[in-house]
């Protein structure tokens, strides 16, 4: 079950209406509390001003300018497109406004600072309405209008008969209007809301509850590159993902994590289970080679932010643009997409507390099938059996040709049979327990907004002393100072530690023997000592995982602030100058200690121990004009800017062995009398760039936008340190037009749009000083005593130039039924060119490799979104969302030989990326093909590879494509149900047609094996009873003569999975006796996550890798597992 994460009512109102309807809202709220006195102080102002021609809304905001005030006013009921004119020269307030407004029947009254506008009832209005008229026989009705959740609703229109004549519902949501016969008709309207017919009848009272508007999401403000624009006139690719869609999982540490299968077109592989866990992202597939393929992210205009240290619970929504029209204007950061991140901030009017607190247990959700006790021993007699000459298993009884060693009494009783069934994926894993708190403070006034958060989070890992701290807090200010200066100041900072016991797959880690262990041993002996696997004669030795998991202590942590000041100076009413800066600061630290006993570990070395720091500063500046006007039914906004960015990274590294006792640990490196190598470095990259855009629209019909960004960077090689990246888009409503209104689709169809665009972005992101020829140092023993050297590291490239991404978008946006059913179809074609390689060198130059720009990599894809609300009456609501996303990529150039990876992985010209390759296992050789297998140099009961090229040998041109690890297509689907207070979510999420490579099954699997393996080995090849297998013989270490592959087709499996993401069930209380206790809203919780999972895979789980997801993904070499949490929470706010 899942806690659906309440918001209050007036933050959902909020969110869909106008600034300035909230105004409207928050100034007759305060009607009843007037003062004439200081009204009529308003109105005695002395004025200088001249108005020509110019319409009364324009007039408006010039006045409120010059006089410094505010007016209030209903636009379906005051018509402001009339032109007017005046001068006044240190005239009154309110002889000036007579002349603009009661000469055009629009009357006036100060209320709260505030000047509101209505209409002045006309002679005629006041007959019909009058008690002495026998005509109409006018009588007065009245009611009360609340919004979706039953609180009143201030500042509602009330219309007669659609015509001007009404009135606005006032502080309590209540109106009085006199009507003229039980046949009119009552409209209520307010933007954010769908409009509400009532007919009078014989009802003198109503009460009317406003329904969230099904089609105001085009109107709905989105937050681009510089700016904002409207849903319904962006021409772009750009996806939206509101903050409270990010908390509906309350057990996601940061908003990469929550962002999963939230918009088409982003992958996100949460690729470890392990507490603070980095998950992947990738929009729309991978475009570089050695430098990253991770998104922009960009915090409130502060460009380059990590995303890791967001907490979820500040983050108001956010955008992800995917198409290059979108992020040519971030140019050189922008070819891997850009997401932009605005978080939350207090609202005018309001003064809120609220409390979250999350309380979560995580355990095993499967478990790979591995052996237990008596089939592993069974694979060792059938090991000792393989080869006649060779003796009986160990553990046998003697009179069966077993033998003594130091433990057997401990393990097996007298017939051979195992004292102890050991579960180690058991014993190295606890029920976690997690915590996690939040307290915000948000509120403000008209002139300034304020939101604090403060978070804690405890996360319990699955494995033993495995954990994350984290402890952080976020202040957003914003203050309108002047009327020509608006500031804004951000601060978010905090702290976090954890021990790790993900470390290195292949060394004798606790995760790796957690999978390896024998399962006849225990965790500890009757004397207490615990178990090692050497323990059994023949075993691999090694130390048990839980010996390993308190035995080593790997502390890691991080302290981080990132802060940021924008001034916006509104240089004229429509140019504006927004300047920012920020500033980032990053600690990390690594602290490592084996200690001096750990077999396998440190043990040789009597004690291991490391420090590693690095530090990362950066600070940024942004200053842009905007300019917005409309000609006519010509709406442009232009914007021009410059960026600059510094950064710079130091790296330290002390080491040491040899500990005459391990209570220093790494505390005190001194304490190790062997030094280790130490290490340091020092990075430094600055970019700098020019950028100007144009958005302009006809009539919200035919929408153009275009983009041009000059970057300069740092890496790159000089006289190359500036590229280019244009940008154009189009747009066309075509639901706007007037045949399409005319035609009989304007009844079902509420959005027809056609979009276009075509882009360049840029990436540079190399290591700093790539295009330079670069030394490093080492040691070397000369005349018997270690030297300090200096040698060749990279010949450098005078020529080193920009990596450039070329994309091009079409789509198309559908929406019916009032747009509560809208549909979105995306195609995408992006080529990344002049790739930036470390291609390998030949050994005469001296030089192990140099960066050069070789290659080309082309993804194409479809993108689909669908957003459905099914079913909604008073009481009950249900909503649904699905995407689904497909890409495909291809390798178009690669000068050279194809790279080949570590663990199966190669890149090669013509082929996809993150494709496996390597032998196709056929299966085993059997004992009537001795003859075929010693062509070969093989024998029966060893593995049969294709022999693809059919030369009668096994050799390195059989390699063929294994498959791939990233989807054919991957999809979302989350339902969402609510009645009266209670919620209900369901997400599921599901990914088709990816690979993984079960390099951790494949190494214990080997036909020699010495640790514990996967059950499905005891169907290993037995002569003339077992032949038809794909699992070679098994065998000890001195028959082997069966060399394994690391690339091998069997062990490539396939990891399509289908998972409930989620299931959360909540309840929200606003009954009165809450108020009672000062508290608006309580709201319950339990949710699951991670709730199931159906897949093939043999693993703990598809979605992973060990490596690098960049170009390794897939690639399982022992898995942290991904825990299943049951959580509970509790919400309240004040």
């Amino acid at each position: 079950m899942k806690f659906i994460l309440h918001i209050p009512k007036s933050w959902c109102t909020i969110m869909k209406i106008t600034l300035g309807q909230v105004f409207i809202a928050v100034m007759l709220t305060s009607l009843s509390y007037a003062n004439a006195g200081k009204a009529q102080a308003i109105l005695n102002k002395q004025v200088t001003i001249t108005i020509n021609n110019t319409s009364l809304n324009s007039a408006l905001k010039k006045l409120e300018k010059s006089a410094d005030v505010k007016f209030v006013y209903s636009k379906s009921i005051i018509k402001t497109d009339k032109e007017v004119s005046i001068t006044a020269n240190k005239m009154s307030l309110n002889t000036i406004l007579d002349k603009l407004l009661t000469a055009n029947g629009i009357a006036y009254e100060v209320l709260n600072d505030r000047i509101v506008l209505n209409t002045i009832k006309t002679a005629s209005a006041v007959s019909a309405d009058g008690p002495g008229n026998a005509v109409n026989q006018a009588f007065p009705v009245s009611g009360k209008v609340v919004d979706e959740n039953g609180q009143p609703l201030p500042g509602v229109s009330v219309r007669l008969n659609n015509t001007d004549r009404g009135t606005n519902t006032d502080a309590n949501g209540e109106f009085t209007l006199n009507v003229d016969a039980d046949t009119d008709v009552l409209t209520f309207s307010f933007i954010g809301y769908d409009n509400q017919t009532v007919t009078v009848g014989s009802t003198r009272t109503f009460n009317v509850q406003m329904a969230v508007g099904k089609g105001q999401n085009l109107q709905e403000v989105v937050v681009q590159g510089y700016g904002t624009i409207t849903r319904a006139n962006v021409s772009t690719s750009v996806s939206s993902v509101k903050g409270e869609a990010l908390r509906e999982r309350p057990n996601s540490t940061n908003i990469v994590q929550a962002l999963q299968g939230r918009a088409p077109g982003v992958n996100v592989m949460i690729n470890s289970g392990k507490p603070g866990g980095a998950p992947a992202v990738k929009i729309r597939g991978v475009g570089s080679i050695n430098t990253t393929s991770d998104p922009l992210w960009v915090v409130d205009g502060f460009i380059g932010a990590n995303p890791i240290n967001i907490d979820p619970n500040i983050v108001e929504s956010m955008e992800i643009l995917k198409d290059a029209a979108a992020t040519a204007i971030y140019g050189a950061r922008g070819s891997n997409g850009v997401i932009i991140v605005t978080t939350r901030r207090g609202k005018a009017g309001t003064s809120e507390i609220s409390i979250s607190n999350n309380v979560g247990f995580s355990s095993i959700l499967r478990k790979p099938d591995l052996m237990n006790a008596n089939e592993r021993l069974q694979l060792f007699v059938d090991q000792y059996n393989y080869n006649p000459a060779n003796p009986a298993a160990p553990h046998l009884p003697i009179a069966q040709g077993g033998r003594d060693f130091p433990r057997k009494a401990d393990l097996f009783n007298a017939d051979g049979s195992p004292k102890y069934n050991t579960d180690w994926v058991d014993e190295s894993t606890r029920l976690g327990v997690s915590n996690n708190h939040s307290l915000a403070f948000t509120g403000g006034t008209e002139k300034m907004s304020i939101t604090a958060n403060l978070n804690y989070r405890n996360l319990q890992g699955l494995l033993l002393n495995s954990y994350e701290k984290r402890v952080s807090g976020f202040v957003n200010v914003m203050w309108k100072v002047k009327p020509w200066l608006d500031i804004q100041a951000q601060i978010n900072t905090g702290a976090a530690q954890g021990n790790n016991v993900d470390l290195d797959p292949l060394s004798s880690t606790a995760i790796r023997k957690m999978y390896e262990m024998l399962p006849f041993l225990p965790v500890t002996y009757p004397d207490g000592k615990p178990s090692l696997q050497g323990d059994y004669p023949g075993a691999e030795n090694s130390e048990n995982p839980v010996t390993l998991l308190n035995g080593i202590k790997n502390t890691v942590g991080t302290s981080f602030s990132n802060a940021n000041f924008t001034g916006i100076f509104h240089i004229t009413k429509d140019l504006d100058l927004t300047t920012t800066l920020g500033g980032l600061t990053e600690g990390n630290y690594d602290f490592y200690y084996a200690g001096r006993t750990l077999t396998g570990v440190s043990a040789t070395d009597l004690g291991r121990a490391r420090r590693r720091h690095t530090n990362i500063g950066q600070w940024s500046n942004s200053n842009f004009l905007t300019y917005k006007h409309d000609f006519g039914k010509h709406n442009v906004v232009l914007t021009a800017g410059a960026d600059w960015i510094y950064r710079r990274s130091t790296y330290t590294l002390t080491q040491a062995t040899n500990f005459f006792d391990d209570y220093y640990s790494f505390n005190n490196i001194g304490a190790g009398s062997v030094r280790g190598a130490a290490e340091s470095d020092w990075l430094q990259e600055q970019t700098n760039a020019f950028y100007g855009r144009l958005v302009y629209n006809y009539d919200s019909r035919y929408l153009f936008q275009a983009s041009y960004r000059v970057d300069g960077a740092s890496q790159v090689a000089s006289g190359k340190k500036y590229g280019s990246f244009p940008s154009i888009a189009l747009g066309w409503n075509i639901h706007n037009e007037a045949f399409f209104k005319e035609s009989s689709l304007a009844r079902t169809v509420s959005q027809l749009k056609l979009r276009g665009s075509w882009g360049k972005t840029g990436n540079a992101l190399l290591t700093p000083f790539s295009s330079l020829p670069l030394i490093t140092t080492g040691t070397y023993v000369f005349g018997g005593s270690p030297v300090t050297i200096a040698t060749p590291l990279s010949l450098g490239n005078p020529n080193l130039g920009w990596e450039e991404a070329v994309m091009s978008n079409v789509a198309l946006d559908l929406g019916f039924a009032n747009n509560r059913v809208s549909f979105t179809i995306e195609y995408y074609n992006k080529e990344n060119r002049n790739l930036l390689l470390n291609k390998e060198l030949s050994m005469e130059t001296g030089y192990p490799n140099a960066f050069e720009n070789i290659g080309a990599i082309r993804n194409r894809g479809i993108e689909i979104g669908l957003n459905t609300v099914n079913i909604e009456n008073k009481n009950f609501r249900w909503s649904t969302t699905a995407n689904f996303t497909m890409n495909r990529s291809k390798v178009l150039k690669l000068i050279g030989v194809p790279i080949f990876g570590t663990w199966g992985g190669w890149i090669a010209e013509g082929r996809p990326l993150n494709e496996f390759y390597g032998f196709v296992r056929q299966g085993v050789w059997g004992t009537n093909e001795k003859e075929e297998a010693a062509k070969y140099g093989r024998k029966p009961g060893d593995t049969k590879w294709l022999d693809a090229n059919n030369n009668g040998a096994k050799d390195i041109d059989d390699r063929r494509p294994l498959g791939n690890a990233m989807p054919r297509w991957e999809a979302t689907l989350i339902n969402r149900f609510s009645y009266k207070g209670f919620s209900l979510l369901i997400d599921l999420g599901g990914m088709y047609g990816l690979n993984l490579i079960n390099t951790g099954k494949h190494l214990m699997q080997n036909s020699a094996v010495t640790v514990n393996s996967f059950r499905d080995i005891q169907s290993a090849w037995k002569a003339n009873t077992n032949e038809n297998t794909m699992v070679p013989a098994v065998r000890t270490p001195q028959d082997s003569g069966n060399p394994s592959e690391v690339a091998d087709s069997y062990a490539v499996e396939d990891g399509s999975f289908l998972r409930v993401r989620n299931i959360g069930l909540s309840y929200t209380s606003t009954s009165p006796w809450l108020k009672n206790i000062l508290v608006k809203s309580l709201t319950i919780g339990a949710n699951v996550e991670n709730a199931f999972l159906w897949t093939r895979y043999s693993g703990f789980d598809p979605e992973y890798t060990s490596l690098t997801p960049q170009l390794d993904q897939g690639v399982d070499i022992y898995q942290y597992p991904k825990p299943r949490i049951v959580s509970f929470s509790l919400n309240a706010s004040f």
